[in-house]
């Protein structure tokens, strides 16, 4: 739970892991910002799961200048590094001096490899820890020599994926005796129902209703929400990352045009399927043997026969069988 001093407060941020089965699923993370000044830095700390970074290892310097470093410990010393590509992932504990300044810092974590057969092995370890710094000398040299594993690719002309779709802010808080107290104007609007129903525009819009295919989700408040608002949320297709659509999300008070939630999220594409024709296509009654000897086989070309007359009027084995001359074939796909 990190604790650091911003100009307008202290910020809290409380990070929770949900789990099924014993195996993590989810990680939920939370900002609360307490205003006032604050110069208890000796109090705050950070604690982060830093990018995973990727390093390729392309000539000897590159090696002898990674070995060199005393934070990086390799599990065995005769390891052959060169024309490899190691994958760091560090975790970071820093605690605050004053603003820019930390009193200590401590990084640590694994460093992987593939090998050709595609298994993935630690090959080394990362284990750093200093005093009073300016910076963090595992984050900086990554940062020169190596890149994020997934890198994400911005659109030149974003894709806009609805209108300005409305929402009305309900009164999710009632006691207007305390809004004095923290200088408010009313009794906002919680930010917890203003992320839901934002995040609800993205399943709908974006993800298509499939709620799995939404990976990640982060908003951000940047405008009080007083209850009875009009609130325009817009959502844009801005690029891509990993295969994952990047949508921008941006909700604005429809009536000062003033923006009250910023956030973007990581929508799956939907799960495509290739097919070819394969044997089949080489002979009439291809596959009819085996459709009245077994009852799994007539099982499976009854479903497509069912699914395909539901949906587009005719059914396979007729064109097995039958192999007419009127029939007609196109294929559809979604791309982004």
């Amino acid at each position: 739970m990190p604790f650091s001093t911003k100009e307008s407060g202290k910020m809290v941020e409380v990070c929770g892991t949900i789990t099924r089965e014993g195996r993590p699923v989810m990680e939920v993370t939370s900002q609360f910002l307490y205003r006032g000044a604050y110069t208890d830095f000796e109090n705050t700390f950070q604690r982060k799961t830093e990018t995973p970074m990727q390093i390729n290892l392309a000539t000897s310097k590159d090696v002898a200048v990674l070995r060199s470093k005393e934070w990086f410990n390799l599990d065995e010393p005769d390891h052959e590094l060169l024309g490899q590509t190691l994958t760091f992932r560090l975790e970071s504990l820093v605690r605050f001096k004053n603003k820019t300044v930390f009193s200590s810092v401590e990084t640590r974590g694994q460093v992987l490899l593939e090998l050709p057969t595609k298994e993935i092995i630690q090959v080394a370890s990362v284990e750093y820890e200093a005093g009073v710094s300016h910076g963090n000398p595992v984050i900086d040299y990554l940062e020169r020599h190596g890149s994020s594993i997934e890198q994400p690719i911005n659109f030149e002309n974003p894709i806009p994926l609805n209108g300005k779709t409305p929402t009305l802010s309900p009164s999710t808080n009632i006691q207007r005796n305390l809004c004095p107290y923290a200088n408010l104007p009313g009794t906002i609007t919680h930010g917890m129902y203003s992320s839901a129903a934002v995040r609800s525009l993205v399943e709908t819009w974006a993800a298509e209703n499939h709620v799995g295919r939404v990976r990640s989700f982060h908003a951000q408040l940047t405008g009080m929400v007083l209850p009875n608002d009009d609130i325009e949320v817009k959502l844009q297709h801005v690029g891509m990352v990993a295969g994952r659509k990047i949508i921008k999300v941006e909700a604005s008070n429809k009536e000062t045009e003033d923006k009250v939630l910023l956030g973007e999220a990581e929508v799956e594409q939907p799960v495509s399927a290739y097919v070819f024709t394969g044997q089949g296509s080489q002979e009439q009654g291809m596959g009819m043997e085996l459709y009245a000897s077994s009852p799994v086989a007539k099982e499976v070309w009854d479903r497509a026969d069912k699914h395909f007359m539901d949906n587009y009027g005719f059914a396979i084995t007729n064109i097995v069988k039958k192999q007419p001359q009127g029939t007609h074939y196109s294929l559809w796909w979604s791309s982004w």
